[in-house]
């Protein structure tokens, strides 16, 4: 059996678009694994990041191979994609 792989979310919890995103997650039971990207450090500037998300912002997930941006984006693809969240959040 495969092992399904969580969705990775890169966030800077001083970013309010990261914040909703992370509680969408929280409040929803979806399993994530977060990763911090810093931006008073400026590390959404860097090669790597920029490999992940061309535009550098935050919040962006990871999901298998799809990429997406933009914390409305990505809301909407959560409540979508995900069969246990309830349609009041659409």
């Amino acid at each position: 059996m495969e092992k399904m792989l969580k969705v990775k979310v890169f966030v800077d919890r001083m970013s309010q678009p990261s914040r909703a995103v992370l509680i969408f997650y929280k409040v929803n039971g979806i399993e994530f694994d977060e990763i911090k990207v810093e931006i008073s450090k400026r590390q959404q500037l860097s090669p790597k990041f920029t490999a992940i998300n061309p535009f550098r912002k935050l919040p962006t997930i990871v999901d298998g191979r799809f990429k997406l941006f933009e914390s409305h984006a990505i809301l909407i693809y959560l409540a979508s994609a995900f069969p246990s969240i309830t349609d009041h959040w659409l």
